[in-house]
């Protein structure tokens, strides 16, 4: 079995069924499976191997889409890069990756430098866009594919324990590491959604329509495209680019979205628009929502679930790492504030202190980590990360949380934000969490400076809201009032945007660097 069987089933089943659509293209399952299949007899055809890695970079198309269940089929580790990065980290994660194969769309063929690829042939480069625009020398991919067979290949061998994909991190702590996901493991996600909708009169996954907003290139969008094909339903994919919260809207309206994942970003944003641009739209084809990625801002979920009342609003919790590990069902969302919500099926949740020692009291935050079939088996190439994320059966990301009486988790923090004042620790998700209460205010992002007393002191930027007005002075204020004296920020400053993840994540390293420049420490 791998992981386009999904695909091949729903094309017996539903061959002239619409799966995705981009724009203004619509391709069937029929369409799709059998392109797949060409892609897979032409990257055999070519000579990669058994587990060879070959790297993805694009933005979201169908062609992506294609690319996944081709190379799945032909037993070849898909190494997709995030788009964002800049020219000399997509590099060092072709190179890191031992890519010996590059899928790459003609409007990002300027961001690498074949010369710099020493394990990249220059005819293992396979272009994606107008053919007008391929570069000279280099394949096209519809060339790459033509003529090959329809059918799937039968002579390629398949182990559970067989690697479907690396998935970078997003480099909030440096350059990325990659996370290798076994087919089993990304098989037992999809799996855990028909344990959870099994048996549910009110819920037909064949009618799913999808709208996939996060980025391919992302876990989160492998997942639940993933998901889409393996129960017959149909996936839009959203284009990469500048967000647009109107066109989100126009989608759903347009094409009967039933489900999609935003990240906190995307949601404010779409919150955001005008009234009279939101009342213009019908959304109650959207039956759920969740958001993942990042913690939702309480005002924000809120808002959320006043203005998507048709839906079941949820939040989720996992990584590239732990695979999806949480879920905060829509009928907890006002209950429980701020949860996570409690483990998914099959899996195991422990917290550990500083000691290594678990934690049994609630209330009191440690180091999660998880069982999970889903979790991947190591950062390639980097036994001693590789040591400190697994210990035998357990795995983790490095975040912090805690668990109240009721065996609901709520993260505290990633770890490796944490800041130390005056030998406090201090979570920024907290701050961050009080100041966005101001109405004032979209966004803030919390990190500690360099202060020669206390180790570290605390900054905030923030990002205004459009047509709002509000002074640094008024925030720290109004921190002085709700923040204990040792949380507070002592500097804020307003900021147009932060720089970001594919995802929407906020990459605080970068925010961090020009006041950590020169230091003999970074924390």
């Amino acid at each position: 079995m791998n992981l386009a069987d999904g695909l091949r089933i729903s094309s017996w089943r539903y061959p002239d069924k619409v799966c995705a659509v981009f724009e203004d293209k619509r391709v069937t399952y029929k369409e799709l499976n059998t392109r797949a299949n060409q892609l897979a007899h032409a990257v055999l055809q070519k000579g990669f191997k058994r587990q060879e890695k070959i790297s993805i970079i694009m933005y979201n198309n169908i062609e992506f889409l294609e690319i996944y269940h081709g190379l799945a089929r032909a037993n070849v580790i898909s190494v997709p890069i995030n788009f964002r990065l800049v020219p000399s980290e997509m590099e060092y994660v072709i190179n890191n990756s031992d890519s010996v194969g590059l899928f790459v769309g003609v409007e990002l063929f300027g961001n690498i430098n074949p010369d710099h690829l020493p394990n990249v042939k220059k005819e293992n480069i396979i272009v994606i866009g107008p053919r007008d625009q391929t570069p000279a020398g280099f394949m096209h991919y519809e060339d790459f594919i033509a003529g090959k067979p329809g059918y799937e290949p039968t002579d390629v061998d398949h182990k559970e324990e067989d690697i479907f994909y690396f998935g970078y991190t997003s480099g909030t702590t440096g350059f990325p590491k990659g996370a290798m996901n076994s087919i089993r493991g990304t098989q037992d996600i999809v799996k855990n959604v028909f344990v959870r909708t099994a048996n549910r009169p009110d819920i037909d996954m064949s009618q799913r329509v999808m709208l996939a907003v996060i980025p391919i290139c992302h876990s989160n969008s492998v997942w639940s495209t993933l998901i889409t094909f393996w129960v017959g339903g149909t996936n839009i994919i959203f284009p990469s680019g500048k967000f647009d919260p109107e066109k989100i809207l126009s989608l759903i309206q347009d094409e009967k979205v039933t489900t999609s994942s935003m990240v906190p970003t995307m949601i404010t944003r779409i919150l955001e628009l005008p009234d009279e641009v939101k009342s213009k739209y019908k959304l109650d084809s959207l039956t759920s929502l969740g958001s993942s990625s990042a913690p939702l801002l309480t005002r924000t979920k809120e808002e959320a679930i006043k203005f998507f009342k048709k839906a079941r609003f949820s939040e989720g919790y996992g990584s590239t790492e732990t695979g999806a590990l949480t879920t905060l069902r829509y009928r907890d969302q006002t209950r429980k504030v701020r949860s996570i919500g409690q483990p998914n099926p099959g899996i195991e949740i422990k917290l550990v202190d500083e000691e290594g020692n678990p934690i049994t009291q609630p209330h009191k935050p440690g180091v999660l980590w998880a069982k999970a079939r889903s979790a991947f088996v190591g950062y390639y190439k980097d036994p001693e990360k590789t040591r400190q994320a697994i210990d035998g059966e357990w795995v983790t990301a490095g975040d912090v949380a805690f668990f109240d009486e009721e065996g609901y988790y709520y993260l505290s923090d990633r770890k490796h934000d944490m800041i130390i004042c005056g030998g406090e620790n201090v979570y920024p998700a907290e701050i961050e969490e009080t100041i966005s209460k101001l109405p004032q205010i979209s966004e803030v992002a919390v990190f500690g400076i360099p202060h020669p007393e206390w180790g570290e002191e605390i900054k905030a930027l923030v990002i205004i809201m459009e047509g709002q007005h509000i002074c640094e002075q008024e925030i720290l204020d109004y921190c002085k009032m709700n923040l204990a004296g040792y949380k507070r920020p002592r500097s804020v400053e307003i900021v147009e945007d932060f720089p970001r993840t594919a995802t929407g994540k906020v990459l605080k390293r970068i925010l961090r660097e020009p006041y950590w420049k020169g230091q003999e420490r970074n924390i």
